[in-house]
């Protein structure tokens, strides 16, 4: 037995466990995706308190190489970017308050040359400047008598989900307003 493991009996972190939480974790990310989308009724919540009680044990375990500890910080890190949006859905949803939009009875004007344009923004996870951006951006392109902030949050929240369901730290995004509606497309 080296003399690591005697010393600190908690330090058996393996690759493979480590693989292991991985994988869950994707498989979550899954579940939740599928609740958010209405396709299942309950929330994971067993799975992710388990996974997040896993973390937590791998952390605060120690690690037997400066590299295992690198590797286990990178696995907590992104659990905790997802379980902190989860967290943040859920209790919107608890709340109600998720925006409800009506469908408008009056004709829609014509598209108007300013609707054609568009902006490119690069965004980063870990950057909330990047997500300012690019919701300055979108208000640029909206006419005068529509601008709002009400719809900044879900905007931004929005996106941040995509990024994250397609593992993205990340992106270039184009906003654009056609037909009088956001249009967003995420580039890699």
């Amino acid at each position: 037995m080296p003399i690591d493991d005697r010393l600190n009996p908690a330090s058996t972190a393996t690759e493979k466990q480590i693989a292991d939480l991985e994988k869950k974790i994707d498989e979550l990310k899954s579940k939740y995706i599928l609740f958010f989308a209405g396709e299942s009724k309950q929330p994971p919540e067993k799975e992710r308190e388990y996974i997040e009680a896993s973390v937590r044990k791998l952390i605060y375990g120690g690690a037997k190489t400066p590299r295992m500890d690198m590797i286990i910080q990178n696995l907590a890190s992104r659990f905790s970017l997802y379980n902190n949006l989860w967290l943040k859905k859920l209790n919107e949803l608890e709340s109600g308050a998720q925006i409800i939009h009506k469908k408008k009875t009056s004709p829609t004007p014509p598209p108007s040359r300013r609707e054609k344009e568009h902006r490119e923004i690069s965004l980063n996870l870990n950057d909330e400047n990047s997500f300012e951006a690019l919701y300055a951006a979108y208000r640029e392109l909206l006419p005068a008598s529509v601008k709002t902030d009400r719809d900044k949050n879900k905007i931004i929240d929005s996106i941040k989900t995509k990024m994250l369901t397609n593992n993205l730290v990340e992106a270039r995004v184009s906003v654009a307003i056609q037909n009088g509606k956001l249009s967003i497309k995420i580039k890699k």
